[in-house]
C-alpha cells in the first residue's frame, strides 16, 4: 500500500483521536437532550439527534488495528543495508556508506474508509537507525533544514527495540527534517555525529 502524503504538525495517535471523537459525540448527545427547541426546529433537531447517536454507535464499535508491515529484525546485515539504500535512493543520493541499518514500520488501521468497517484510512509510524562511519556522519545533515511542521517531540516504537535511542540521548541531539531522504514532512532525524548514528522517525496522518 502506498503511504499517504504527510499531514498535520501535531501527532495524535489513532487511539487518542478515537477517544476524543467519542467523547465529543457523547457531549453533543447530552447537549441536544437538554436544549429547549422551538417547534419549527423539532424536525431538524430530531434528525440531528439521530445522526449524532448513529455516529456515536459507529465510532464506539470501531476497532483500531495495528500491524507491523516493515521490520528488519529477521534480516541479515547485507539485506538490511540494501533495503535502506533502496528507501533513500529514489529521493536522494545516499550521503555516505551505510554500515548497518535497523527499521520498523507500523500500520494503524486497515485503509478502509467505510464507517461500518473500521476507522478511516491507514496511518504509518516509521522508526530507523542508520549506522555510518563517524567521519562521514556530518554529510547526512548538510543542507538539511529543521524538522517541518515543528515536529520535535520524542517518540519510540511501541515494542522496545535495543537499537532505538533513549529519551535522554534524544534531548542531546540536533534534529533535522526527513523530507529529503524519506519523502515525509512529519518526523525528524536525530544525528549523533560522534558515534556515527542517525535516528529517524516519520509518521503519516
Amino acid at each position: 500500500m502506498t503511504d499517504p502524503i504527510w499531514g498535520t504538525a501535531n501527532f495524535i495517535s489513532p487511539r487518542l483521536r478515537l477517544k476524543r471523537i467519542i467523547r465529543l459525540t457523547s457531549y453533543f448527545v447530552m447537549q441536544s437532550k437538554s436544549m429547549k427547541i422551538p417547534r419549527s426546529d423539532k424536525k431538524m433537531s430530531n434528525s440531528l439527534k439521530v445522526m449524532t447517536f448513529f455516529s456515536f454507535a459507529v465510532l464506539s464499535g470501531c476497532n483500531v488495528t495495528e500491524k507491523y508491515i516493515f521490520d528488519s529484525s529477521g534480516l541479515g546485515l547485507e539485506e538490511r543495508i540494501a533495503v535502506m539504500n533502496k528507501i533513500i535512493e529514489p529521493l536522494s543520493e545516499v550521503p555516505s556508506e551505510i554500515l548497518d541499518a535497523h527499521y520498523i514500520e507500523t500500520r494503524i488501521g486497515d485503509g478502509q474508509v467505510d464507517p461500518f468497517a473500521r476507522l478511516g484510512p491507514s496511518d504509518f509510524l516509521f522508526y530507523a537507525l542508520i549506522k555510518v562511519p563517524k567521519e562521514e556522519a556530518k554529510k547526512w545533515s548538510q543542507n538539511l533544514k529543521e524538522p517541518y511542521n515543528g515536529v520535535t517531540d520524542f517518540s519510540s516504537p511501541e515494542i522496545s527495540n535495543k537499537w532505538w535511542l533513549a529519551k535522554e540521548k534524544f534531548m542531546e541531539l540536533r534534529l533535522y527534517e526527513t523530507k529529503t531522504y524519506f519523502g515525509r514532512f512529519n518526523g525528524w532525524m536525530a544525528i549523533d555525529d560522534a558515534n556515527g548514528r542517525i535516528y529517524v522517525h516519520t509518521y503519516t496522518l
